[in-house]
């Protein structure tokens, strides 16, 4: 008799642990789902027209001087200078 008592107590031990484990894995692989998801996010820092000019001539500037990856410090000269005349371009004066 108590070797029946016994396993009905394991089954219902049994039972009570399936059932934890049904609610709390779905609740873990929708975690693990919702904090992979990158998202892109706006700095709340202002941005001024000038700094979208500026960072604009920069990458244009870096485009055109790819040519001179040999050279560090003459790319960087160049570069400089095209930042320069972008933006005066764009109206700016230092």
């Amino acid at each position: 008799m108590s070797n029946a008592v016994k396993d009905s107590s394991d089954t219902s031990e049994n039972l009570s642990k399936g059932r934890i484990l049904l609610f709390v894995i779905p609740i873990m692989v929708l975690a693990a789902c919702a904090s992979s998801e990158k998202k892109w996010v706006q700095s709340e820092d202002p941005v001024t027209p000038a700094d979208k000019d500026l960072v604009q001539c920069k990458y244009q500037a870096a485009g055109s001087t790819a040519a001179l990856a040999t050279n560090s410090s003459a790319r960087s000269k160049e570069e400089a200078n095209l930042v320069n005349a972008c933006m005066q371009a764009k109206g700016y004066k230092q």
